[in-house]
């Protein structure tokens, strides 16, 4: 296999003239790192990482050895379970000599295996022509049904391509399901594997095999919690071996047009500080002068929620508005935030093909707002391909170089858009901005000083990447934060009352659990509605999870030995449960999971401790209580109790 083999084979074949134009052959990937991707054009983080994770394959199969991780403990965890098989597997069995065969399901596994990681998904195992893959295990993100509904989609798409490559009629069925499994190292005798096991490994295995060729079929715990999120039919009930039930299905058509957060619940609270930005966007628009408004709080708060309400009350005014959203993973084909608001702002539909951009960049040079010396930014920022004299010039460019290019451009785009009417630029998601995206939020930021513009961007509080320096970038336009905290009692009841009767039973032990954080309160409310009001949402604990996945293996451990202690906690048995004498909680404290609380800790949410506790085995769980019961024995009847009865 070649380098333009081997980039097609994980459907990012559009890189090969640039691998070919540098001489970077097969022998060379090991040498390259995310710096040298991106001076090579790739630009999208998704492609990035999926690159370095097919290189870092790549060295395994050259004898190197992969680098040492600890082996995760066994543990319970929400998980979104994926098989993709090829179609008509026995047919080109029969039809391909078998090292041909061999061949073709090695790129096959390679594409999906890619695409998978590409999306922070981890490969469980091959079962033949089969690919069993993992979203939350072992490492968690509160988007990991949305990334296996995208890398359904995107290996059907990349199947196509190979399909056309080896004149094969080569398509995929896939399966998703999502639930609660056990997941941790697997003994064999001459091996350990990390895996999955559980009811909804089974669920997508028969969902697999249900589905026809180029189609995926989704559980329906699976299309919950992919909420708006995408376009799917019903499929009706369906009967699977080995399930008592019937199981609801749906068919995965597409993504919706944009990444929202479920939600049927009306818009209560806030007052303050949706009339603070009333405030602000009147004078911008009185005034002409621009504004940045930054909204924080933590996730499930209400973030997205408010400033869909300022974006309703600025078109009023007038505005034009234009959005993007920083994904924590797979950007490309539209998804760069940057290239999203860069093409809103000259007027082109997130779907625009090469002919609508080309002509989009024509008449952005011939209003003057970009001069030619610049037109080659604007093509690289719409995805154009280079011609001509511009080509040589940008190849001969660093990457440097080229990023101050398109942020300079980026700018006067914006300043353009701003002379000839109010603008409002909203961005989602800073937490999970790079540097790159950051320089750009700058550049836009000093571009509407001087018109009706208003930047809005949203963040959680952990995670917050604007520092002083980025906030002196911004050469003089007023910065105004607006931190979010939890719902008010009333708030939280009329909000409870777009579900169900807000005064019942139900309702208010939803409303105490959920502590204020609308996101948490409308979860529990829609578990109530369907039965099962004690347990945790599968949507709040893919949350935690993805937070207590960032710790260092000790603070995890300390972290579920709090939770079975229970909401407050004091050290010194949490060090007594964990054997580290000299153990402290800065881990914790610092990624906001607990707060301190005189001598002793609290978890910041009973939900995240109610979440923690969950994702023990039992057998953990009783090792531990009975651990806290002997701690009590001589102090606390009470307490000791307690934890004997857990």
């Amino acid at each position: 296999m070649d380098i333009d083999q081997w980039l097609h084979a994980l459907g990012l074949g559009q890189y090969a003239p640039a691998f070919a134009g540098n001489d970077i052959d097969l022998t060379m990937l090991e040498q390259l790192d995310d710096a040298d991707l991106k001076e090579l054009g790739v630009l999208s983080l998704g492609h990035r990482k999926r690159l370095l994770a097919a290189i870092a394959d790549q060295r395994v199969a050259m004898g190197a050895a992969p680098p040492a991780v600890d082996a995760p403990a066994s543990e319970r965890r929400q998980v979104t379970i994926l098989f993709a098989d090829l179609c008509g597997f026995t047919a080109l069995s029969q039809t391909l000599d078998p090292e041909e065969l061999r061949e073709l399901t090695g790129r096959y596994t390679a594409l999906v295996d890619g695409i998978v990681l590409g999306y922070g998904g981890t490969i469980d195992k091959h079962i033949g022509d089969a690919v069993m893959a993992i979203f939350g295990a072992p490492r968690a993100h509160d988007t990991d049904p949305l990334r296996a509904a995208r890398a359904a989609l995107e290996i059907h798409e990349a199947l196509n391509g190979l399909a056309e490559q080896v004149s094969l009629p080569l398509r995929a069925h896939v399966g998703i399901a999502s639930g609660e499994v056990v997941a941790g190292p697997f003994e064999r005798a001459d091996a350990q594997d990390y895996t999955v096991l559980g009811e909804s490994v089974n669920l997508a295995a028969r969902l697999v095999a249900a589905a026809g060729p180029g189609e995926t079929l989704l559980s329906d715990g699976a299309h919950r919690a992919l909420g708006q999120c995408v376009i799917s039919d019903a499929g009706g009930a369906m009967r699977f071996k080995g399930i008592d039930s019937p199981v609801h299905v749906w068919r995965l058509r597409c993504l919706a047009g944009e990444t929202v957060t479920a939600s049927r619940s009306v818009f209560v609270g806030r007052k303050a500080e949706l009339e603070q930005f009333k405030g602000l966007a009147r004078a911008c628009l009185e005034q002409r002068a621009g504004h940045v408004v930054y909204v924080r709080g933590e996730a499930g708060i209400g973030k997205t929620r408010l400033v869909d309400e300022m974006r309703r009350f600025v078109e009023t005014l007038g505005f034009a508005g234009h959005r993007g959203l920083v994904l924590d993973f797979g950007v490309g084909k539209g998804q760069d935030p940057i290239r999203a608001i860069v093409g809103s702002m000259v007027g082109l539909a997130p779907a625009a093909g090469v002919d609508e951009r080309r002509a989009a960049a024509a008449r952005v040079a011939a209003s003057g707002a970009v001069g030619p010396e610049q037109l080659m930014f604007l093509h690289d920022i719409l995805d154009l391909t280079q011609t001509g004299e511009g080509r040589t010039l940008y190849d001969a460019m660093d990457s440097a170089a080229r990023a101050r290019g398109k942020r300079t451009v980026a700018a006067a785009i914006t300043e353009d858009v701003c002379r000839h009417g109010p603008t409002l630029i909203v961005v989602e998601d800073l937490h999970w901005a790079d540097p790159q995206v950051l320089g750009y939020l700058a550049a836009f930021a000093a571009a509407i000083a001087n018109g009706p513009g208003l930047l809005v961007m949203t963040s959680r509080v952990d995670g917050d990447p604007l520092d002083a320096a980025w906030r002196a970038g911004c050469r003089g336009t007023p910065f105004a934060t607006i931190d979010l905290g939890p719902l008010r009692s009333e708030e939280a009841l009329n909000l409870a009352g777009s579900f169900i009767d807000a005064t019942g039973r139900v309702a208010r032990a939803c409303i105490e659990r959920a502590g204020g954080n609308p996101l948490f309160l409308e979860q529990l409310l829609r578990n109530a509605e369907e039965g099962s009001e004690e347990a945790v949402p599968a949507t709040i604990q893919s949350l935690v999870l993805a937070r207590m996945d960032r710790l260092t293996t000790r603070d995890r451990e300390a972290l579920q030995a709090g939770a079975v202690i229970g909401q407050r906690f004091g050290l010194a048995l949490l060090r007594r449960l964990i054997d580290t004498p000299d153990y402290v909680c800065h881990g914790l404290v610092r990624n906001a999971l607990v707060l301190p609380e005189g001598e002793d800790f609290l978890f910041a949410h009973a939900l995240i401790q109610e979440s923690i506790y969950s994702t023990l085995l039992r057998a953990r769980r009783r090792e531990l209580h009975r651990l806290a019961a002997d701690w009590f024995a001589a102090t606390d009847p009470v307490l000791r109790a307690q934890h004997l009865d857990r």
